[in-house]
């Protein structure tokens, strides 16, 4: 090969088939059965797996190993593990680790899996697996994935809100120093329980202020997007998959976590608008780009290859992730022209789920999980379920979705952003116009 030619290839899409049934390999369960579905339950919890499926996958790799007798409970941070065959039946605690998934040891593990499932290592190679996975570090070093990082809060900006470029530097920047402290915090301290409401907080403090000069003109373009890995739309669409399937106590118990965490970041927004005194009409003013744009394609790629970058996807995962990202983001346009926007999330989470599954079949592709939590950060539960909550809460029934050409975008930004300056401190301030894009002054600032 040339020396100038590239070097990376694009993936062979050679589908196989995954088996439901298991079938039992083994005709005795070994010693270490029991250890080893704890810590493979435990590795699968800590990549965000619904319980539901760890159940269902702990259950065949069971059977595959020799115990189709297997007593299995499984719950979102724990897993009880019984094993029938002994004189007496033991259950094992298993806490997941915590922390941040990352997308190369959520691969890895469900190769352990599919190793397991086949029978071609045994439960105390499993063990010895799943600790090397866990012990490993990641692909990309620290400033690679803080710039991941940023790169995927400017790509969210793009899609979500048609941010202006200078609004996507910012929540460049912005994105960096929530990677920053992200990888700082400890997983399962204190200080990771209070990050996200205190980054919230902080990064609210910063943009409003700034969004009293002319640094800010659209305060939201600069302040959701770096808070997009802090939401939890995967939780909050796992817990509801959960109870779909029956399992009442997990499905509930996530739902209202995931219901905690949005109402923790949307206290924190507004405790900074209150701190500030910007108008809420103004601050929590949201803006979309123009059906047709090209933008928001551009915001996609942007973001893909920021979540690539900082979850340490997996060798050429993210070509799988691009395309499972475009299909969602275009299913929930389609579902936002039929439905209208409130049911467009509905298909763009099927269309998502479709085709995440069948990409999992292909050889050399990441399992579903990988391209789930991304794609969920996209769709309503997420970003776009934050600004709803947040706007709700702030009582702003004036502010308006507005939707306007990139082309004038930026010189009514400015005018509404010195309009809004003016009103600042004022008892009342006037909605937007009907059919316009910026603000119109009270009749006592116009007096």
């Amino acid at each position: 090969m040339s020396p100038w030619q590239p070097s990376f290839r694009f993936p062979k899409l050679e589908l196989h088939r995954r088996s439901v049934e298991a079938k039992q390999l083994v005709e005795s369960p070994s010693a270490q059965l029991q250890e080893f579905l704890v810590k493979l339950g435990s590795a699968l919890l800590s990549v965000g797996t619904a319980a539901t499926d760890i159940q269902r996958t702990l259950k065949r790799v069971a059977i595959a190993l020799g115990s189709p007798n297997a007593a299995l409970i499984v719950f979102p941070t724990l897993i009880f593990v019984g094993m029938p065959e002994e004189k007496e039946t033991r259950f094992d605690v298993a806490e997941s680790p915590g922390g941040e998934v990352r997308f190369d040891r959520a691969a890895r593990i469900y190769t352990v899996v599919d190793h397991a499932l086949a029978g071609t290592i045994t439960a105390t190679q499993g063990i010895e697996a799943i600790e090397a996975i866990t012990a490993a570090k990641p692909r990309f070093n620290t400033l690679v994935r803080v710039l991941g990082h940023g790169l995927a809060a400017a790509g969210v900006g793009l899609v979500l809100l048609g941010a202006e470029p200078l609004s996507m530097v910012y929540a460049f920047v912005l994105g960096v120093l929530v990677g920053v402290a992200k990888l700082l915090v400890r997983p399962g301290t204190y200080a990771a329980i209070l990050l996200p409401v205190i980054t919230a907080f902080a990064l609210a403090l910063i943009v409003f202020a700034a969004a009293r000069t002319v640094v800010v003109a659209e305060p939201l373009q600069v302040l959701v997007p770096p808070l997009v890995t802090l939401l939890p739309g995967a939780v909050l669409t796992t817990g509801i998959q959960e109870l779909a399937a029956g399992d009442m106590v997990a499905g509930a118990s996530r739902l209202v976590s995931g219901i905690a965490q949005l109402l923790f970041l949307s206290f924190g927004i507004l405790a900074a608008l209150t701190i500030t005194g910007v108008p809420a009409s103004t601050a929590l003013l949201t803006t979309h780009p123009a059906l047709g744009a090209f933008q928001p394609w551009l915001g996609v790629l942007l973001f893909s290859l920021g979540i690539f970058l900082y979850y340490c996807g997996p060798r050429r995962s993210v070509y799988f992730l691009t395309l499972v990202l475009l299909v969602a983001y275009g299913a929930q346009l389609i579902g936002a022209v039929l439905m209208g926007s409130v049911f467009s999330g509905f298909f763009g989470a099927f269309a998502l789920t479709v085709v995440a599954y069948l990409i999992q079949s292909i050889r050399g592709a990441p399992p579903a999980v990988v391209c789930f939590l991304p794609a969920f950060w996209l769709l309503v539960p997420g970003a776009t379920g934050l600004i709803g909550l947040t706007q709700s809460a702030s009582g702003s029934t004036s502010t308006r979705t507005v939707s306007r050409p990139s082309s004038a975008r930026s010189s009514q930004s400015r005018s509404a952003s010195s309009s809004a300056r003016r009103c600042t401190g004022r008892s009342s301030v006037s909605p937007p116009r009907a059919g316009g894009c910026g603000w119109s002054e009270p009749a006592a600032t116009r007096r």
